[in-house]
Parts: structure tokens; C-alpha cells; sequence
């Protein structure tokens, strides 16, 4: 069975298996303005619609990570399981139950009823995550706006090693580094924001566009930023992802590359890509609010196709 069907099965499954109360608080109408609030901040601090993993049974959890697994590419799914996991992490810190830290804290909504006909979308988030992606004909047209962040980024749970976001933060780096002085020079940032410009509540802002043009880059630093854009469009799966590599190496003349900072983790780091249909920022300011992640690393990223958000174009 093709992704596509595969989550359009699976989802069918899931919201089959909810009873008529519950299956009206995961089910909403293509065009309701649900779709658009979303956050990253905990959920102590906001609530969003849908039910979430905490609302579950065990047999509907399962239902729910198979329709996610299949909905997204691989390393998609691996964010997702990666922020979970630093969620898991920071739930042993002393301020999690007032915060909201809890992996099952975490929201799946629906928009439009799945099928393989006509626009539906799905939106699944928590404390750095919101992703939101769009199907049109069986297939998923667009994943904008999704959210990926961590607190931690390098931690162990279980025995298990992880670095959350790190390779997104090394990837804009070895493009930054690609660059000759004077070309530097033109990609700076000059700042660190706060935090991205473009995150949630920030629907339709599409920033003046600075750093360098990938017009000015030679073909080896070409290919150093699409590695580094392919890190965020490969969250949806591998077919779909392709098909939006292509269209963003098309206008790839049009698309600037900012950074400031360094390679380090947990120091103040700031990148934006950004052309006529993408928009890619991370930051890193070099801090932690949960005491059990001092140092280990905190960030927050946005990628957005501004002329095809929520599956509306």
C-alpha cells in the first residue's frame, strides 16, 4: 500500500475507534480557524484542540504512532519520537507538573475527514512540536507550517543516546563555512533573535529577505544548502519530499542563506533560508529553562511555504 493510503487507512482506523463525544473534539472542518492555533510552548501555558495521547487508551495510542509513522518520512518520524523523548527527559525535572512536561501531553487533530479524494489535513503537536500537514488527493500536498524544537538536544533516556536538531544546526554551519570572506560577510545575520520570526501566531508574515543569494554561490555551496533545506522537508515522506526539493532547486537563484553564530551547541545561533515559497529559521539562544537540561541545548526551528499553508493555496 502507497504512504499515501497507508495513512488514510490507518487514520480511518484511529478515529473509527473513539466514540461519538470524543471523535467531535478530533474531528474538525477543513476551513475551521482550530487549524491555526497551534503552539510550541507547553502545555501548561496553552491549550490546544484535538485529544490528546494522555486522552488515549493503549490500542488508540498504537493506532495513533502507526497513522504518524506512515503520514511522515522516516526521519520525520524520528523528530517527532526525538522531541517525545526530550519531553520524557525533562519530565524529571522539578517545575514538569507545573509546566505541563509530559510526553503524553501531546495533541492530534483532523481537518476534513481522511480520504483519497479532495483536502484533508491533520495537526500533531505539544511543547516543541506542531506539525500540520495537508492532503490533497491521496497524497500530502503540503507540510506548512510544522515546528520542530528540543530541550534537551544531547541527552540519554533510557539508556539511549540522543541529539535532537544537533544535525540541523551542523548542517547550516558546514554551508556557513562553505563561503569564502567576502561571501560571509554578505550571509550575516548580524543578530540572534529572541526567537523565530516566523512561528506560530506569525501566519502570512513573510520577513525581508537577507543574507547572501544562493545566485552568488558557486554549485559545491549550492548543494551544502539544499543538504541543509532537505533536512526539513524530508519530515514529510520520501516521494512527497522529492517533489519539493525539485520545485525549491527550481528557484533556488531567488533563495537567500543567513547565519550568525557558530557550530557550537548550546551558544546563540541564528539561520534563515528563505525564497519565494520557503521560509527555514533556527534558533539557538543558548539557554535552558528546565534545571535538568542546563547546557545541553534548546531550539526551535519553522519551516513554512508561504504561498501554501494549511493546504490553501
Amino acid at each position: 500500500m502507497a504512504p499515501g493510503q497507508s495513512a488514510i487507512a490507518t487514520a480511518q482506523r484511529l478515529i473509527a475507534s473513539f466514540d461519538p463525544g470524543a471523535r467531535s473534539e478530533l474531528l474538525f472542518d477543513w476551513d475551521a480557524r482550530e487549524r491555526t492555533r497551534w503552539s510550541n510552548l507547553p502545555a501548561g501555558f496553552f491549550t490546544r484542540p484535538g485529544l490528546s495521547i494522555g486522552d488515549m487508551s493503549d490500542d488508540q495510542r498504537g493506532l495513533l504512532f502507526e497513522f504518524l509513522s506512515t503520514s511522515l518520512g522516516e526521519q520525520g518520524y524520528r523528530r517527532l519520537s526525538n522531541v517525545l523523548a526530550a519531553e520524557a527527559f525533562l519530565s524529571q525535572a522539578p517545575n514538569a507538573a507545573r509546566n505541563g512536561w509530559y510526553p503524553e501531553n501531546y495533541w492530534i487533530s483532523f481537518y476534513g475527514l481522511p480520504s483519497d479524494g479532495g483536502d484533508w489535513g491533520w495537526s500533531f503537536g505539544g511543547h516543541h512540536l506542531g506539525l500540520n500537514l495537508s492532503f490533497r488527493d491521496g497524497q500530502v500536498s503540503t507540510m506548512s507550517p510544522s515546528f520542530v524544537g528540543t530541550e534537551p538536544a544531547i541527552f540519554r533516556l533510557d539508556g539511549v543516546e540522543y541529539e535532537s536538531v544537533v544535525d540541523m544546526h551542523h548542517a547550516g554551519h558546514a554551508a556557513f563555512l562553505t563561503l569564502d570572506p567576502d561571501q560571509r560577510e554578505l550571509a550575516d545575520a548580524g543578530r540572534v533573535p529572541r526567537d523565530v520570526i516566523t512561528g506560530p501566531g506569525d501566519d502570512g508574515l513573510v520577513p525581508q529577505r537577507i543574507g547572501i543569494s544562493a545566485s552568488e554561490m558557486s554549485p559545491a555551496q549550492r548543494t551544502a544548502l539544499l543538504a541543509v533545506v532537505r533536512l526539513w522537508v524530508e519530515i514529510q515522506p520520501e516521494g512527497n519530499a522529492s517533489v519539493r526539493m525539485k520545485a525549491i532547486e527550481a528557484e533556488l537563484d531567488q533563495v537567500h542563506f543567513a547565519w550568525h553564530g557558530s557550530g557550537e551547541v548550546n551558544t546563540p545561533v541564528y539561520m534563515r533560508i528563505q525564497g519565494p515559497s520557503l521560509i527555514i529559521e533556527l534558533v539557538s539562544n543558548g539557554d535552558n529553562v528546565g534545571e535538568n537540561a542546563r547546557g545541553r541545548g534548546h531550539y526551535h526551528t519553522i519551516y513554512r511555504d508561504p504561498t501554501f499553508e494549511y493546504g490553501r493555496q
